[in-house]
Parts: C-alpha cells; structure tokens; sequence
C-alpha cells in the first residue's frame, strides 16, 4: 500500500477508505466501514463478519508489504530484544492499542481500545471481521506484569505524560487530563472538531471533485479488468487453466468490488463527506512540556496534517503549525525542553519547531542502504525525547530503532525489532536511564522490549 507515491496515497487511497467510513469511533479504519454499511453480514463468536464483495480486494489492498531487504551491514546495535509483554482480552484475543507511554513510577502505560481489525479462516475464504474493544488504560510493571487497567470514556488514540505524572489521553473529538493513579481530572473537546463542522461545505466541494478524479481513473481500471474477463470467457471453459479460471475469478470480483467506486450519487457523496469528517475528527499524537499540551491532528480541510497547542488545563488552542505530510494517518510528534519534534513521515525527516510553531531545524533524508538516514516508504513514524533532549526515532515496515542529538546528529543503532511489514503506527519510549526501549507492535498486540547489552556502558 505504501508503495504508491504520496500524491497517490493522498487522492486515492484516503478516498477509497473514507467512502466506507461512517464509525464515529473508528473513523479511520476502512474494513470496520465495510462492516458499517454492508447489509450482507454474519455474526461469528460475537463479532461482526463482512460478506462485503470487496473484502477480499481489500485483503490485497490492506495486507502487508513484503519487508525491505534488510542493510547487510548494519553497524552493532546497543540493544537486544529480552522479552515481549503480549496484551488480551479477558476472551483470549488481541488488544488493540495506540500508544506507549511512561508513568511518573516508572510504569509502561499501553493506550487500549476501540475497534480492532483482523481476518479470519472461514469456509467461504479470509473474512474480515471488526471486534470493538472498551477504551482503557493498561497498566504494566518494569517486569512486563499488568497491575492495573484504567477504564476511559473513549478510545483512547494518543497518549502523553508530563513531569508531575499527570497524563494527557485523547480520542475522537475529545482530550482528557488524568491524575498519576488514573483519576480524570477534566476534559475538553479537541479544537479541530468544532472547525470541522463548521467547514462542512468546503469539504463537500472537494469531495465532489475527489470523486470525479477517482472516477475516472477508476473507470479505466474497471474497464482493463472487463477486457481480461472478456478475453478469458472466449476460451472454451474446458480449455481453461488453473491459472485461467484464478485471473478471471480474480478480474470479475475487482469488478464487482470497484464498482461502488464509480459512483457519484447524493447518497455516495453525503457518505463520502460523512466518513472525511469523522476520520479528521481523530486524533494522531500528543505531546506534553512544562508549559503546554500539543495534539497532532488531520487539518481542516485537505490531507495534511496540523499541530494545535494547548494549556494544561485543556484551553487557549492555537494552531501553530500546517502543512504537514504523514502517511496512513500516521503524524506521531514528541516534546523536550520547550520545543516540539515532528516524525514528517511522508517527508522522511524530523521537525524541530518552538512553541509557536517556528521551524528550528529539520533532519533526515530518504535513505535506504545508509543508516542514519530513514528507509521504506514513509519514516521515521515515531519520535521518543528524552530528558536530555535526545531524539529516539522508529521506524515501521523494518523495525529499525535509533538514537540522534537534538540537531540529527545521528547517534547509534539501538536495535532492529522483527516486525510484520507495513506502514503503522510503532510507538517507542526510553527509559530514564536509556537501558530499556519498548516499541509497540499493533499487529501483533504486543509490546516488545529492549534491553542495553551488558557489553555496553
């Protein structure tokens, strides 16, 4: 998926979820739209199963990425993986989770909740089946043990921790203030949403236009895969190979799968608009310093990204920085000693702005045999500052985890984590002392963690 080029992923990719998208929980979450508006659906063990036709195109679409060839001469790493904290339901099945943080004490804080994905076996082939999950906090010991478990009023999408220990955790439309043992304290509304609502018709009018380009460079898709169905369906049947019958099997469900796409309707657009909404409506990261709280958040109107500071009562919002390119959602910032560290995925580089949102410094460059640069498609996807001011990026798709100084000088290899390829969300914190690194796996639900080599000082 993340082989297209941005301008691609952009118009075309952004377009193609949000036409399913009409969860105000899971805005983002393109299969759980497929569930919404389906009327074709099962219940199995509970959960909602789409016999949507487009399922399986979208088991293509959404499946991951085979790895990058890994840097065969990769400078030492300073860690080395020495366990992993696997995250469940009371039921047995995967956490879903959204990011890591550390308490005031020490503790590993796992985000939790909301809408999880996955595909399952059945005997009508892969299915995709959506499981909704409470919105909570999980709380787990430096021995990797979970000691408590906070329940939220939504799912939390980021997460935070400011010096004292308070924590700061938002989720669609809204923001909410904890004490260091998990009480609430207050909550606000995120500061897009209200603008959100109130630019209905500009994001009406580039939907409309959204849809005719993709329209048209659907309708020529469509139209390749009608020749290949005709071309097939000339040869006798019984002279048809295996390999035949799969292309034309393959060629009539893309059909039927990308038929809703050429669509132009009132009830297509009114949904189109509906599901753009709700998906700029959620929320990317948050970062916290002595003075303030910032949200990354989609902007108002078009696809990139914007950064709104915040006092630490949840008031005064101010957006003090535009224009920025993520990935699959993904826009994942961090803050240190009054300035705020931006992972520009999409740009393959880390900005360093102040609190009014003024650019300091940028570093990194796409870079996929050297290794202080950031390889695969879009990276680095998280930052982790540390009290020092050192800048620890993640990168997704390749696992790779690195230390640079505050002006991107780059540092050392802190480790590679074996993870399932793709373009996600890989949420990394360091310890005070450096000697342990956790990095989030969503797709596996679990938490890996990083020990220093004792041969390291």
């Amino acid at each position: 998926m993340c082989r297209l080029s941005l301008a691609t992923r952009g118009s075309f990719l952004v377009l193609m979820f949000s036409a399913f998208l009409a969860s105000q929980n899971s805005a983002t979450r393109a299969e759980e739209a497929i569930e919404k508006t389906d009327k074709a659906t099962k219940r199995v063990r509970g959960k909602s199963t789409s016999k949507n036709p487009i399922s399986a195109s979208l088991k293509a679409l959404l499946a991951p990425s085979k790895a990058e060839p890994e840097k065969k001469d990769l400078p030492p790493s300073t860690h080395k993986q020495t366990k992993l904290i696997k995250l469940k339901t009371p039921q047995g099945t995967n956490v879903q989770m959204h990011a890591l943080a550390l308490d005031s004490k020490g503790r590993l804080l796992a985000a939790c909740g909301g809408t999880r994905i996955t595909r399952e076996e059945s005997k009508d082939g892969p299915e995709v089946v959506t499981e909704i999950q409470p919105g909570e906090i999980r709380v787990y010991n430096p021995e990797g043990d979970l000691v408590a478990t906070w329940s939220l009023e939504v799912a939390p999408q980021a997460m935070t921790v400011a010096e004292d220990g308070t924590i700061y955790v938002a989720g669609y439309e809204k923001i909410m203030k904890l004490s260091a043992d998990g009480k609430q304290l207050a909550v606000a509304d995120l500061p897009h949403g209200k603008l959100i609502d109130e630019s209905k018709d500009k994001i009406r009018e580039d939907t409309v236009k959204q849809i005719k380009e993709q329209k048209e460079r659907m309708q020529k898709y469509v139209d390749r895969q009608l020749e290949t169905v005709e071309l097939l369906k000339k040869k006798p049947e019984a002279e048809r190979t295996k390999a035949d019958k799969i292309r034309l099997q393959q060629a009539e469900m893309m059909v039927k799968s990308y038929q809703r796409f050429l669509k132009d309707d009132d009830e297509t657009i009114n949904k189109r608009v509906l599901s753009t909404i709700n998906m700029k409506k959620t929320v990317a990261s948050l970062a916290v310093t002595n003075e303030d709280v910032f949200v990354a958040t989609y902007d108002v109107t078009g696809y990139g990204f914007c950064i709104w500071r915040l006092s630490q009562n949840l008031d005064q919002p101010k957006k003090i920085v535009t224009n920025l390119r993520g990935c699959c959602g993904n826009m994942h910032i961090g803050a240190g000693k009054g300035e705020i560290f931006v992972a520009e995925n999409a740009r393959h580089r880390v900005c360093r702005y102040d609190r009014e949102g003024e650019l300091i410094k940028t570093f990194g460059k796409k870079d996929r045999d050297g290794i202080d640069g950031f390889s695969s498609c879009c990276n680095p996807m998280n930052v982790c500052i540390t009290g020092n001011g050192e800048v620890y990026t993640s990168e997704s798709n390749v696992g790779r985890i690195k230390r640079y100084t505050s002006d991107g000088e780059y540092l050392e290899l802190i480790g590679t984590v074996d993870l399932v390829p793709g373009c996600k969300n890989v949420s990394i914190v360091v310890t005070p002392d450096h000697k342990r690194v956790y990095m989030m796996d969503k797709t596996r639900s679990h938490v890996v963690v990083m020990e220093k080599k004792s041969n390291e000082t």
